[in-house]
């Protein structure tokens, strides 16, 4: 009885190995995330990455997003799990820490902002298309550049 209580458990136990081996999820990378230019240590840098158009560059549709204390230095942000594809990023120094990226009366940043690409909004709002990258089953590195 014992013998066949011991089969039993030996065939489960290789059903879900070879099921998890099967259901394996593409392969992921880490995405290295550089920011440079941030002028001063006074609040906080936001970063978002977004891996569709859909929603860019407003964090709040971000596929994954992190908020580091601000440094007058160079900052590393590390996003973890990111499967091959397009991504963009985009970051932006929040001085007055008011929790948003402060506009003038035309909606152009007046706190210092990057984004993927060297992309900037001049007359039109920043477009997926333009600040999108590819990231295979490596890691990645992005560096930003912060502009006020």
């Amino acid at each position: 009885m014992f013998r066949r209580l011991a089969d039993f458990c030996l065939g489960a136990l290789g059903c879900v190995l070879f099921a998890l081996v099967l259901a394996n999820p593409a392969a992921a990378a880490r995405l290295l995330v550089t920011i440079e230019g941030i002028r001063s240590s006074e609040g906080y840098v936001f970063v978002a990455l977004f891996s569709k158009p859909q929603g860019f560059p407003d964090g709040d549709y971000s596929a994954q997003h992190a908020k580091v204390k601000a440094a007058a230095e160079r900052l590393t942000i590390v996003f973890d799990n990111a499967v091959a594809g397009a991504y963009a990023v985009g970051a932006y120094h929040d001085e007055n820490n008011n929790g948003k990226l402060d506009t003038n009366f035309f909606g152009y940043p007046i706190e210092g902002y990057a984004l993927s690409n060297g992309v900037r909004a001049v007359t039109a709002r920043p477009r997926f298309s333009e600040a999108a990258f590819q990231v295979g089953d490596r890691d990645t590195a992005v560096t930003l550049h912060i502009r006020y």
